[in-house]
Formats: structure tokens, C-alpha cells, sequence
């Protein structure tokens, strides 16, 4: 294993890329995060977007599973049918391999050439069938810390420029804003079903006490 909708798009479909300001992407990404029934919808939209603005062929978001020091994918754009199940299934440890290491160490990670580093042997095949060369992984934290990270793999050997990086940078927060949202509405859910709860409880005290005063 490698290391190292419910978003309804609008009707008419996007511009062409290159007609498209980065601003603009970027403008959406934001609508997108706050107008998103749920985070999710907010990831895949972004990552829609994003890479190719960006030239990338390929973008994943990874999650914390949990408490554990693992994230899981949860979004995924332009990844062939038969590489989704292997995506689906694939756990990153944080701290190993370029996502990995972009949330241990809270910055953007970029590998120019996964077939020139040894340590990223296990990313060689993988590259090799989908046709990637470069790498460049960025964290998604937000409020409470680390939520995860999120990758985008580019066919052209090389670093990207640096208005490339900035975007993903800016595209990272607004993942993370996705997620902290997401975690307040669960919150707010659950601090209304609490109150309901208590409501219901009251309820019935209330008839008793009516009965007895009759």
C-alpha cells in the first residue's frame, strides 16, 4: 500500500478552464463550502474545480478516521472505475507518504517526482498505471486541528508554480472550514435532539399535575 450528490451543480455547465480566473474558482469553492448540505458534497465539489484549474489528473481528500493516526479518503476526482475500489480501501497513516507527511507536519508537501525517490517505491506503480508523475499534498486544519489532507497528482515531472501552491493552500482552508462546519451542524443536531428530548420528558409532568388539580 503507498505510504508516502448531493452537491447539485448548477444547470448549465461550468466554463472552460481556461476561460476560468483562479478567483473565480476559488469564489466558488467558497459558495460551495457554505451552501453544501454536508461536507462531503463540499469536497467532491472542490476537488472537481480545483484540479483542473490547477493542471492536476488526478485529487483525493483524506479524513482522520477517527482517533486513530489514519486517514481514509472521502472524495475523489477523476480516479478510473477500476482504481476505486483500491482508493476505497486505502488507509494513510499520518506521517507516511506525501499526504501522510503534509498533516504530521501541517504544511504543503510536494514530491517533483515520485520515480525519483526511493522512499516512494510503492507510489511508482500506481503512478506508472495512472500516468503521474508529481505530487503535491496539502493539510486541511482547521479550529480543533488536524482533520486531514488532501492530494493532487500532476502527469508532468517537475515543481509547480508557485501561484499553483497558493491555490492549493487556499483550497486547503476552505476544506477545512468545510469541515468545521460539518461539525457544528452535528453539534447543533445534536443539542436539538437533546432539547426535544427534554421537552417530551416535560410534557407528560405537565398533564399529570393538570390532573390532579382537577
Amino acid at each position: 500500500m503507498p505510504r508516502r450528490k448531493r452537491w447539485q451543480l448548477p444547470d448549465a455547465p461550468p466554463a472552460p478552464v481556461a476561460e476560468d480566473s483562479t478567483s473565480r474558482v476559488l469564489g466558488e469553492l467558497a459558495h460551495a463550502v457554505l451552501q453544501a448540505a454536508e461536507a462531503r458534497d463540499a469536497y467532491q465539489f472542490a476537488l472537481d474545480r480545483t484540479c483542473p484549474a490547477v493542471g492536476a489528473q488526478l485529487g483525493a481528500v483524506f479524513l482522520l478516521d477517527g482517533a486513530a493516526e489514519v486517514m481514509r479518503p472521502v472524495a475523489a476526482h477523476n480516479w478510473p472505475d477500476r482504481w476505486r475500489r483500491w482508493l476505497g480501501e486505502m488507509r494513510v497513516r499520518v506521517g507516511f507518504g506525501p499526504a501522510g507527511e503534509a498533516a504530521a507536519e501541517r504544511r504543503l508537501i510536494e514530491v517533483a517526482d515520485v520515480f525519483a525517490d526511493p522512499a516512494l517505491e510503492d507510489w511508482q506503480d500506481v503512478g506508472r498505471e495512472l500516468g503521474f508523475h508529481a505530487i503535491i499534498s496539502v493539510p486541511i486544519v482547521g479550529p480543533e486541528g488536524l482533520a486531514g489532507a488532501a492530494s493532487f497528482y500532476f502527469a508532468t515531472p517537475g515543481t509547480q508554480p508557485l501561484a499553483t501552491k497558493a491555490t492549493l493552500r487556499v483550497v486547503s482552508d476552505l476544506l477545512a472550514t468545510a469541515h468545521e462546519l460539518e461539525r457544528l451542524r452535528r453539534q447543533l443536531r445534536l443539542a436539538e435532539a437533546a432539547l426535544e428530548d427534554e421537552r417530551s420528558a416535560a410534557a407528560p409532568r405537565r398533564e399529570d399535575s393538570q390532573a390532579t388539580d382537577v
